[in-house]
């Protein structure tokens, strides 16, 4: 079968591999859709995210198979499997846990002690496992999910990307009524405000520094679209809502951005920080303390798979919109820097059966 394969900084090859059968408690998947992600952009270009020396829970080292918002057709199942048969069209979760220390046992898997490697390689397929940028790709049954009739493949693979902005608009404790900020309009802060959206936000603000992202977030249905290089979205808020909004979602991930959170959160509000920093910023805590403001951060997701699946389906028109380009396996390294240099694109499918 054919993969894509990071060994390191800026280097990722299509390789020819095998691949064993199933262990008893995995189902093997033709893939037929592989979205790719930010992170997929800074492991190629840094190099980061990914096993230079053994991860703690599945031994593997670089090279790895790259890809962990994936979903394909069951074509194989371990001997130990009941909940799946051969057929079944499914997206996966790409978790990887020991499922036995503290936090695992909590429910809390995306923080397990023994995810993060030695070398901050990190703890999902595709990152430390193989993952679905191949043909096909084995995944344990328990992070495996059925997807409903009628929803296809495209759909299921942006299920993981939405799962992670379930997640932050859940955390946040967002209820019916409240208004909502969501700077960056990339892949993410578009699944966010639209998690917003649907969670009962009544109003909810975009900014970011791009026109074409900006009139993507237009076409899904948002009309507090402000372009933050013409409009001072601090001043723009606070003249319709004099006390700021009640959450403000930062998926960005630079230090203006963080500067206007602090600024645009309201009393008593919510400062949800989604995107990965990566490096030293500083936090206006003296304001943030003046304000009473909850800080919340997150790292991936746990148990949101089930509703990010129910959302996705009810919505399809809307989240299809989001799927700006398909390519094939071979073309994925030119798939990553299209994302690094065309800002047309949101989401660039891979589709590794062609």
């Amino acid at each position: 079968m054919k993969a894509a394969r990071i060994y390191g900084q800026k280097d990722l090859r299509i390789e020819d591999l095998d691949i064993e059968d199933p262990k008893a408690d995995e189902v093997q998947i033709k893939v037929h859709d592989v979205g790719i992600c930010g992170s997929d952009i800074h492991m190629y270009q840094e190099g980061t995210g990914i096993p230079y020396e053994k991860h703690p829970l599945t031994g593997k080292t670089v090279p790895i198979t790259e890809g962990h918002e994936f979903s394909g057709e069951v074509v194989q199942i371990g001997s130990a499997v009941t909940n799946f048969a051969v057929g079944d069209h499914v997206c996966v979760e790409p978790v990887l846990a020991c499922g036995k220390c503290e936090f695992c046992r909590k429910g809390l898997y995306n923080y397990c002690t023994q995810g993060v490697g030695p070398d901050g390689s990190l703890q999902f397929i595709g990152f430390s496992a193989d993952g679905g940028m191949a043909e096909l790709v084995n995944v344990n049954e328990m992070y495996t999910f059925k997807l409903p009739d009628g929803m296809d493949y495209e759909l299921g693979a942006l299920v993981e990307p939405g799962a992670v902005t379930y997640e932050a608009v859940r955390d946040s404790g967002l209820i019916t009524g409240q208004t909502v900020a969501v700077l960056g309009a990339g892949p993410i802060g578009l699944l966010t405000a639209l998690m917003a959206k649907y969670a009962g936000a009544t109003k909810v603000y975009i900014a970011d520094l791009v026109p074409e992202r900006l009139a993507k977030a237009k076409e899904l249905g948002f009309s507090d679209v402000i372009n933050s290089a013409e409009v001072d979205i601090v001043e723009h808020v606070y003249d319709e809502l004099p006390n700021g909004v009640d959450v403000v979602f930062e998926c960005a991930g630079v230090q203006p951005t963080l500067n206007q959170a602090v600024q645009l959160v309201a009393p008593a509000g919510v400062l949800e920080i989604v995107a990965l920093f990566n490096g030293d910023y500083t936090l206006d805590i003296t304001t943030l303390q003046n304000k009473g403001v909850d800080v919340h951060t997150i790292m991936g997701y746990a148990n949101c798979f089930p509703p990010t699946i129910g959302i996705i389906n009810e919505h399809q028109a809307t989240f299809k919109k989001l799927v700006t380009k398909r390519i094939s396996l071979d073309q994925a390294e030119k798939g990553i820097k299209s994302l690094m240099t065309d800002k047309n694109q949101v989401k660039v499918m891979i589709e590794p059966q062609k």
